[in-house]
């Protein structure tokens, strides 16, 4: 469906029903919108459980964003190590995978930090690789962290989203240069003002998205509610 298609059939399910929504056409696609954002969260607890990335969330999928490292400072701090952080972008909706190149020493590193800038570099030798950043629940992250056998490595560097941020542990032999990030975006509003924006999910979704919008409206407006329910409900 186009925009306009989606708003004539959010608009033809009240008509149907004899109902005067009440609504003008940008509260239409605020509800439209607010049930894309629904169906999004539906399908993305699917991946979350069986970890296999459906088709209908690949359009909305940001591979490989490329975010410079920065200094999280004393207050990431935990029993001795610090972190290093990637600010992520303002568009990211759920987190996929991250890796992150790092710069590390076996022997250990010794680091200088610019606090203004927050950034920290090492002197003298170290090895670069890019290697898999393992994110944690934010409740399971202190516990992993003093757990030795899955604390933070330079081979699997320990990970958290915390906002807008993706924060990564560091210790005595590594540092993180920068961050490859694979996530998923928020979609696009869809609107038919300016030049308009369709609904950019499959095709086969439009239809549960405009239901949702439905429902989301019928549950909130408790007198068209309860208008509906009464004249929806079989004659006896």
């Amino acid at each position: 469906m186009t925009a306009r298609e989606m708003q004539i059939a959010f608009e033809s399910w009240f008509e149907h029903a004899s109902v005067d929504h009440g609504l003008i056409s940008d509260e239409v696609f605020r509800y439209i919108n607010e049930a894309q954002d629904i169906v999004v969260d539906q399908i993305f607890a699917k991946f979350e459980q069986d970890q296999i990335l459906v088709d209908d969330l690949r359009v909305l999928v940001e591979k490989d964003a490329e975010v410079d490292a920065l200094y999280a400072g004393g207050d990431s701090a935990i029993n001795g190590l610090v972190a290093d952080y990637a600010t992520i972008p303002t568009n990211y909706r759920f987190m996929i995978s991250a890796r992150s190149e790092i710069k590390y020493n076996r022997l250990g590193i010794t680091v200088a930090t610019d606090v203004k800038d927050a950034i920290r570099t090492i002197s003298g030798s170290f090895t670069t690789s890019v290697v898999p950043v393992r994110i944690a629940q934010s409740d399971d992250i202190h516990r992993l962290l003093l757990d030795p056998f899955n604390r933070t490595r330079f081979r699997e560097p320990l990970g958290v989203v915390n906002g807008l941020r993706l924060l990564v542990h560091t210790d005595s032999l590594f540092i993180c240069e920068r961050f490859l990030l694979n996530y998923i975006r928020t979609p696009d509003q869809v609107s038919i003002d300016g030049s308009g924006t369709d609904c950019e999910l499959p095709a086969h979704l439009h239809r549960v998205i405009v239901d949702t919008a439905i429902d989301r409206f019928v549950q909130r407006g408790s007198l068209i509610g309860k208008m509906l329910s009464l004249q929806l409900q079989p004659e006896s």
